[in-house]
């Protein structure tokens, strides 16, 4: 009988201890799962991961932006996310490349892409869940504010999320409320190794156009989305735009190349546009437009570059 009633006070104690640590798990929402669904599919993860890899520089952005920890990123970072070159963080392959085996190795519970990786994204998928948070462009805001929620989810960052989504939704409606009465046009284009890329509405520098309301020069370039139209000197194209407002953004210092001036990134016929003679060229930084564009920080950032060099407004 003592032997009985032993028992049972050793399966009570069990039982409680399987309870509470039960209950722990469930407190702070690691049994949970969260529904993810993104381009490349639908991915349940667990709430609350702790060893978390972002390869996607706009997300690893908003992971900074709302104070959540990860573990492991790309190799090389943009320069206003240098915390994150630290030994702290795994490096675990190319932003175009990342490294499957050490990935493998590392063992993440959730793991984070966008467009460059996307092609391993079976690969990752097999070792963790993963979610594509790349920005559709052609839906730009409405999809920036889906990934930065899809994230606070995840972590229980929901009110923090939309505080800040708030913020930068009342400093985009200083830049329209100015662009939606100015009949300008801007011509966005892209400097690489001294040709030029031009850049539309739909595009991945199509922000400009469709999230801040800026007129296009032209309309009518059915290739100036991702791959953009390139164009040369002399072949009309310049002088069919004739913009007003001229935007540029040099690749080349973006991924590594020796920064120059203005004037040196532009053809003569550039500098024979509106845009160059009434001083209306608005320089943008590639390390935010080039390489990011879809977080937190960078689309803060955009919306600092236009608003100020375009129409001077102070935020």
């Amino acid at each position: 009988m003592q032997r009985n009633t032993f028992i049972q006070k050793v399966a009570g104690i069990m039982l409680a201890a399987f309870i509470s640590m039960s209950s722990l798990g469930m407190a702070d929402g690691r049994d949970e799962l969260v529904t993810i669904k993104h381009r490349l599919g639908e991915t349940q993860v667990k709430k609350n991961p702790q060893r978390v890899v972002v390869f996607d520089i706009g997300s690893l952005e908003t992971y900074h932006e709302l104070g959540i920890p990860v573990v492991g990123v790309t190799n090389s970072v943009p320069a206003y996310l240098a915390e994150y070159k630290s030994d702290k963080y795994a490096k675990l392959g190319g932003i175009k490349g990342p490294d499957i085996q050490a990935i493998t190795a590392f063992a993440p519970d959730l793991i984070i892409i966008s467009g460059r990786q996307s092609s391993a994204y079976d690969s990752l998928s097999a070792i963790a869940p993963t979610i594509f948070l790349g920005v559709d462009t052609e839906n730009y805001w409405s999809s920036f504010e889906t990934n930065v929620r899809h994230i606070a989810k995840i972590h229980g960052k929901e009110a923090l999320a939309e505080q800040k989504l708030a913020a930068l939704r009342q400093k985009r409606d200083l830049v329209t409320a100015k662009t939606k009465d100015d009949d300008h046009t801007g011509f966005v284009i892209l400097h690489v190794r001294g040709g030029h890329t031009s850049y539309g509405s739909g595009s991945r520098f199509g922000f400009i156009h469709d999230v801040l309301g800026v007129r296009q020069s032209l309309t009518d370039l059915d290739d100036a989305t991702h791959t953009g139209h390139r164009f040369k000197e002399g072949d009309g194209l310049v002088k069919k735009a004739n913009p007003d407002y001229l935007f540029l953004i040099d690749r080349d210092s973006a991924v590594g190349g020796e920064e120059k001036q203005t004037d040196e990134l532009l053809s003569v016929e550039l500098k024979q546009t509106p845009a160059y003679r009434n001083k209306k060229v608005v320089t943008l930084p590639g390390n935010i437009w080039y390489v990011s564009g879809g977080g937190l920080i960078s689309v803060d950032k955009k919306i600092t570059d236009v608003g100020e060099q375009l129409y001077g407004l102070t935020f």
